[in-house]
Formats: C-alpha cells, sequence, structure tokens
C-alpha cells in the first residue's frame, strides 16, 4: 500500500511546469503597431510631467507628493532612456541599410 503522499502529487512538483508557462507568458515577444511603439516613449515622459507637476501643484494631499515626484522621475527616465537608445541604434545602423 502507497502512503497518501506518493499517490498525489505536491504543489511543488507541479510548479516548475506553472512556473515554465509564466515565464513563457511574460517573455514572450509583443509585437505593437508602428504608432503605438514609436509613441510610447512619449507617453512615458508626458506621465512623468504630469506626475512631476501634480507633486508640485496638489493642494493639501502631502501623503501622496513623494509618490507622484517618485513615480514622475522614474516615467521620465523611462522615456528619455528609450528615447535615447533608439536614437542611438537607429544613427548605427542607418550606414548598414543603406549600403543593403
Amino acid at each position: 500500500m502507497q502512503s497518501p503522499s506518493a499517490t498525489h502529487s505536491t504543489g511543488s512538483e507541479r510548479e516548475p511546469g506553472l512556473l515554465a508557462k509564466l515565464r513563457g507568458l511574460l517573455f514572450r515577444k509583443l509585437w505593437l503597431p508602428k504608432i503605438i511603439y514609436e509613441g510610447l516613449p512619449y507617453v512615458y515622459i508626458g506621465i512623468g510631467i504630469v506626475a512631476l507637476a501634480s507633486a508640485l501643484y496638489a493642494p493639501g494631499w502631502t501623503w501622496i507628493l513623494p509618490y507622484l515626484a517618485l513615480v514622475g522621475v522614474a516615467c521620465l527616465h523611462a522615456g528619455l532612456a528609450i528615447v535615447t537608445l533608439r536614437y542611438r541604434f537607429r544613427r548605427r545602423h542607418k550606414g548598414h541599410s543603406q549600403t543593403r
């Protein structure tokens, strides 16, 4: 006679399959339309500016000000980093596309 633990699978035995499915879902390539892809960094920059302006001009809500400032700086940084990386990549690979 088998023990109950031998007949039923535990959560840890099923976990690798679940983690593999989750990893596959999270790291799957996502293709966006070109207009959305090109505009996304500017949306980040806009959100950052709005959040920082809200942190400056929000009356009374002092508990939310650090969060607005953090979100604002993070979004500005992400948007500017994406714009810079795309610019550098396109400038570096501009000569390769013209020689083909």
